[in-house]
């Protein structure tokens, strides 16, 4: 039996190991900032104070998970709204989160997903220059290898792996998720990407992989996307949206350097020094997107990001009827917000998750108080019939 694991270990690694180039998430080393950090879930309707709270598998990321749980406080969802729109937001990575009540899942069908063409179909272009002598082996974008969650549509190695989880800004990217979460369209057409013939050598310690150069063909082409209970419009759409959203500013400047290769998508790769012109796109381009902004320069990008976040947060909340509150304005209050996120970035490295969720967690709470205590925030439609009941 251990000379039957060690051979399927392996083999399976050896068809896996490809397919860590998509989506962000590093499995061979520690990955932080917008992905899993070293951090652990709890349900976002478990309200007792940090060190009380019961924490399970799997991580998080203290920005998709704890910071946008907090933020939507602040934008004036209720708790529930608020609670679905942070497992949303984070289970775009981690796929079906556990809880009691109510429970975060996604429900697509697998059998309504796109499937890679046989090479023999495939047209000769730039990114497949020699589809006769490529092999019909689909190492990437297949449902077959490593996904994480059949049913979950965001999945990384999954056929709209890069779609979700490194868009480019323009209308049929990330401009098409923002349209299925606003409800400006009923149906999400996502980019799929097909990779043939991967044949990458690779260690199990530091990453080596580059999905550029191992594969020799790539397969666009664009499907509707099967999004299971997932309604256009709906909290859990929105939450999608701000994942990607989060995901574009993490990998930005790594997008604008594939394309200046002329590449088709975006993805972590092995480099061979500062001087690589994919150096934004190294395995370890995370770890230096929190801290001080003179000691790590990409920790600007991710403070733009974490606003995009809340920006897209109050537009959302301004729009539709669900927010039990107004949305606290970014520098109200003596900037607290504002102030809040800078801290949240700045102040902490990639090595203090744990310092970042209690910044985050201080937020949600000033947040909660102040909205309610304060009636420039209150909604006369919530807040008018009880103001009559109570002969106020």
């Amino acid at each position: 039996m251990k000379t039957k694991w060690s051979r399927w270990l392996l083999l399976a690694l050896s068809t896996f190991v490809p397919l860590l180039a998509l989506g962000g998430l590093l499995l061979l080393t520690s990955v932080q900032a917008w992905s899993e950090e070293e951090i652990s879930y709890f349900d976002p309707l478990d309200y007792s104070p940090l060190d009380q709270r019961e924490t399970v598998s799997p991580t998080v990321s203290s920005i998709h998970f704890d910071l946008v749980g907090a933020l939507a406080i602040a934008a004036g969802f209720s708790i529930t709204d608020a609670a679905t729109i942070q497992a949303y937001s984070e289970g775009v990575d981690a796929g079906n989160l556990p809880a009691v009540n109510p429970v975060y899942t996604f429900t697509a069908n697998p059998d309504n997903y796109p499937v890679a063409p046989p090479i023999t179909s495939v047209v000769t272009s730039t990114i497949c220059p020699s589809p006769t002598t490529t092999g019909p082996e689909v190492s990437m974008g297949s449902t077959t290898l490593m996904t994480e969650c059949l049913e979950c549509f965001t999945d990384r190695f999954g056929p709209f792996g890069v779609f979700f989880h490194m868009p480019h800004d323009r209308p049929s990217e990330l401009g098409a998720i923002e349209a299925w979460a606003f409800g400006l369209t009923d149906t999400l057409v996502g980019q799929v990407i097909f990779g043939y013939s991967s044949t990458a050598e690779f260690e199990w310690q530091d990453p080596v992989y580059n999905v550029y150069e191992t594969t020799p063909c790539f397969v666009t082409e664009t499907a509707v996307v099967d999004t299971g209970n997932i309604q256009a419009g709906s909290l859990r759409a929105f939450a999608i949206y701000l994942h990607s959203l989060g995901d574009h500013w993490s990998h930005k400047e790594c997008i604008v350097a594939a394309d200046s290769e002329g590449y088709p998508f975006a993805a972590h790769v092995a480099v061979k020094g500062p001087n690589d012109p994919l150096w934004p796109c190294r395995w370890t381009h995370h770890h230096k997107e929190f801290g001080p902004p003179q000691l790590y320069p990409d920790s600007n990008r991710t403070f733009s990001g974490t606003l995009a976040l809340y920006d897209a947060l109050t537009r959302y909340a301004t729009q539709s009827d669900l927010p039990v509150y107004r949305p606290i304005p970014l520098t109200a209050e003596n900037n607290h917000i504002y102030e809040a996120m800078y801290t949240f970035v700045h102040t902490t490295t990639f090595s203090l998750p744990e310092a970042r969720r209690k910044v985050a967690d201080d937020l949600r709470n000033w947040a909660l108080d102040t909205r309610a205590s304060n009636s420039a925030y209150w909604l006369h439609r919530i807040y008018l019939p009880l103001a009559l009941k109570q002969g106020l």
